[in-house]
């Protein structure tokens, strides 16, 4: 299986922005730390198996792609848990023209950067081997205007999984999500209805396992 986190494995020009984007986080301050680039169909699966990924075929994360790249905040015990992090990090991403995960509708992927020519490109595009031109390297040349705004698209995947009730579950995420819910991070209806996504099922256990569903607040 391959889940490479080489920026070298990325396409050329998504890489070349990758690296500028990390140039430009740290000197905001943002320490930032690529972790994940391509991955195979074996591992896309096992993912898929395990219930951390919404799909069981990659895309702009495919070897074939090089796409889109994952990262986190490069600080011990708080990879995932700030928001501004992520949110100033993105802002920098966007700037240069790639998109952000975090702006999906209906399941928000904080970590997740990638390249769609503006949001021109779909998975189901980009699997059928339909790629996105080449991404112009920021500051090389004059900086390009900015597209009309246009609402955020966000990935559309058909064998997307939402679980309505804990018990539905997979077993490794049960206890994490009840943990979520005790601490009010998830909302849980009377009839006990939650409402997850199968892709945020992988933070919310990451966040349990870092100790955050422990802490006094």
């Amino acid at each position: 299986m391959l889940n490479s986190r080489n920026i070298d494995d990325l396409r050329s020009d998504v890489a070349a922005n990758c690296r500028v984007w990390q140039k430009l986080c740290s000197q905001a301050g943002l320490p930032v730390l690529v972790t994940g680039t391509v991955r195979d169909e074996e591992y896309q699966l096992y993912c898929y198996s395990i219930g951390t990924s919404k799909a069981k075929v990659p895309s702009f994360h495919s070897v074939k792609a090089g796409l889109a790249f994952d990262f986190c905040k490069n600080v011990k015990g708080h990879e995932y848990d700030d928001l501004a992090f992520f949110k100033k990090a993105a802002a920098i991403a966007k700037d240069m023209g790639f998109d952000w995960g975090g702006d999906w509708k209906s399941f928000p992927d904080r970590p997740h950067i990638q390249w769609s020519d503006g949001g021109r490109y779909t998975s189901a595009m980009i699997r059928a081997g339909n790629y996105p031109p080449a991404m112009p390297l920021y500051g090389a040349t004059q900086k390009p205007e900015k597209p009309a705004a246009q609402e955020p698209k966000e990935e559309k995947e058909d064998d997307m999984l939402i679980y309505h009730q804990i018990k539905e579950m997979p077993d490794w995420a049960q206890a994490s999500v009840e943990k979520a819910v005790a601490k009010g991070v998830i909302n849980q209806s009377a009839d006990g209805t939650v409402n997850i996504y199968e892709p945020n099922l992988q933070t919310i256990v990451l966040l349990d396992r870092l100790g955050l569903f422990d802490k006094e607040v």
